[in-house]
């Protein structure tokens, strides 16, 4: 018999965690094995983030369906974190003022003071913000 294709990309991962993929866990060994609470596991079963087995007195998981679990919860952080790097990028001082309606003189201050966020070095004589720093700072301010 065949396996499915999603579970044969599985292997190698499996092996090189030493978990059988049909290896059952029961709700406290699969907590353990993702290293979350067992609130945190029934949420994710009840919004059917993670697959499982359910007998008449007990869940159980196989161990490919912790491990698709694993694998699509970093492919999401990687995405996100692609995401938001991609969607940074470095204001420079005039578009800074615009945004915030503050001189460049109470930037600095507020700067010094660690109330604004810290400044990025873009050269000899030329610094910037990042993007995201000035939209969280904004969305603090109303």
């Amino acid at each position: 018999m065949e396996l499915p294709e999603n579970i044969q990309k599985l292997i190698p991962i499996a092996d090189s965690m030493g978990v059988a993929l049909y290896q059952r866990f029961s709700e406290d060994e699969a907590v353990d094995f993702l290293n979350i609470s067992v609130q945190s596991l029934k949420l994710l079963r009840g919004q059917n983030k993670i697959s499982f087995i359910g007998l008449p007195d007990k869940v159980e998981y196989f161990g490919y369906q912790l491990l698709e679990y694993l694998i699509g919860a970093v492919n999401s952080a990687t995405t996100t974190n692609k995401q938001s790097v991609t969607n940074d990028r470095i204001v420079r001082t005039k578009e800074v003022v615009e945004m915030t309606g503050l001189s460049r003189t109470t930037i600095w201050r507020m700067e010094r003071y660690k109330s604004f966020p810290s400044r990025v070095s873009l050269g000899k004589n030329s610094v910037g913000w990042k993007l995201s720093d000035i939209q969280k700072w904004l969305s603090t301010r109303s």
